[in-house]
């Protein structure tokens, strides 16, 4: 099975939808926030970016959205990824 397929599988098992229209530029490459929130499994009660920007506001943290979006085109996050980041 690729890895796409079972990353897909994952987030299905999971809830997760697809039908995501988050922004083409925000879903083009891995972020370190999106691996971050990649890491902690979409949740939003670990994030300290949530705690900081959304847990008392009516805006919603749309980097879910944006991770299953990631996940769907370029699959999960790779070392390469993460060295790309930290240059």
């Amino acid at each position: 099975m690729s890895t796409f397929k079972y990353e897909e599988e994952v987030f299905v098992r999971m809830g997760y939808k697809y039908n995501v229209s988050c922004s083409e530029t925000l879903s083009k490459n891995w972020t370190p926030s999106a691996i971050d929130c990649y890491n902690l499994g979409c949740r939003c009660s670990k994030c300290n970016l949530y705690k900081i920007y959304f847990s008392d506001s009516v805006n919603k943290c749309k980097m879910k959205e944006t991770v299953i979006e990631l996940v769907r085109k370029l699959g999960a996050p790779k070392d390469e990824d993460l060295e790309r980041l930290q240059v």
